[in-house]
């Protein structure tokens, strides 16, 4: 009859697991401690007593959870200091402590180790010991899930040199306080050599409606053997003020091509942009008027002949002649893109090249871009017969 109690008191503590959250409550003190949910299951009879303070543990106490099927077996006891209802395992240092994502109920706390050394723009930050435990264990500061780095403000950490110096320091921190014995999650004997560093600007860790921490702004893992480096390294921060800083460029460069193109223009006294590949199919349609388009040097032919190139549909090419004066200097063409000013001649005649569209040059500038058919990176590209 025995074994059937043990065998139902196993699936009990398997069920209760599922649905029971931290903290565990006394039944007599109604005082609560942050732990495992396989310690709140039936299997185990918890009893507190100590400081209390707002229905958790505080300050001097001891947490014991009996085995309910075997009382003479050896209780879990924690023993000692308790903030916010966490147990405060050895070393001393922890400046508070609380649970985190309590919804979970996995045990897991955040330990505060109090505050990094001030950098540039940064002057407030903490760092905290995210830690959970497995079955009876209690979490342990120097055996951390990861760190945070809380206060830890964007437009600071947009420097690579200050984010870096930041996420390091937590890491030293966490081995200051544990005299170097940073181990790993269940493993007491065994050393950790890298802890995931993760630096948020808000002043306290805070989570979604999902139990999700709220935005990073740089991650590492952080190095726990003197002279290894930083390992890892994201930075949210300084990727975003480089977009900005971007876009800030694209729209400086986007207004100084309009006014080159608008003076382009003015001076050759366009009448509006054409696309070549339209004009290489129909030159008839803007005879004898001064269109502005990009062209791709082919073949000069002479000192006042070249051949360039015109896209004609998605993949079709064909080439169109432009004519120029000696002085025009198109013999001094190099490959490439260009933007010219331009009189639409009709077709060749002669046989060697009938057939082609011919321009007249009116006047040239070379592309700084691969492909000036984006028409100088104009914010709107220009449409035919458009002028900027």
């Amino acid at each position: 009859m025995k074994s059937s109690f043990l065998a139902c008191g196993a699936l009990l503590c398997s069920l209760s697991a599922l649905t029971h959250a931290a903290p565990l409550k006394d039944p007599t003190s109604g005082c609560g401690v942050v732990a495992q949910r396989y310690l709140g299951s039936n299997d185990y009879i918890f009893h507190y007593q100590g400081g209390c303070k707002d229905g958790l543990a505080q300050g001097a106490g001891k947490a014991t959870w009996t085995l309910r099927y075997a009382p003479s077996a050896k209780p879990v006891v924690w023993e000692g200091q308790f903030d916010h209802g966490v147990y405060l395992p050895p070393p001393k240092g922890v400046v508070r402590a609380r649970e985190w994502q309590p919804e979970r109920g996995s045990g897991t706390v955040l330990f505060d180790l109090g505050p990094l050394p001030a950098l540039a723009g940064i002057a407030a930050a903490r760092v905290q010991v995210e830690a959970t435990s497995s079955l009876t264990d209690f979490p342990e500061p120097c055996m951390p899930r990861r760190l945070w780095v809380t206060n830890a403000p964007t437009a600071a950490m947009a420097s690579d040199d200050v984010a870096k110096a930041l996420l390091l320091s937590a890491g030293d921190k966490l081995k200051a306080h544990c005299s170097n014995a940073v181990r790993q999650t269940g493993k007491r004997e065994v050393e950790r050599p890298l802890v995931e560093v993760r630096a948020v600007s808000t002043p306290e860790l805070e989570s979604d409606q999902y139990g999700n921490p709220g935005s990073v702004v740089a991650s590492a893992f952080a190095p726990m053997q003197a002279g290894a480096a930083i390992e890892r390294y994201s930075n949210q921060a300084a990727s975003q003020q480089r977009a900005q800083q971007q876009r800030a460029q694209d729209s400086g460069d986007r207004q100084a091509n309009l006014q080159k193109l608008q003076a382009f223009f003015k001076a050759h006294q366009a009448q509006g942009w054409a696309h070549l590949g339209d004009i290489a199919q129909n030159p008839f349609r803007y005879a004898d008027r001064v269109v502005v388009t990009a062209v791709y040097l082919n073949e000069v032919l002479s000192p006042t002949r070249a051949l360039v190139e015109a896209r004609v549909g998605s993949y079709g090419r064909a080439d169109v002649v432009i004519d120029a004066t000696a002085a025009q200097g198109i013999s001094q063409w190099t490959a490439g893109p260009r933007l010219v000013a331009v009189r639409v001649k009709g077709r060749i005649e002669e046989e060697n090249l009938k057939g082609l569209a011919r321009l007249q040059l009116v006047g040239s500038e070379a592309c700084t871009q691969r492909d000036c058919s984006d028409r100088l990176r104009l914010p709107s590209p220009l449409q035919d017969g458009q002028t900027p």
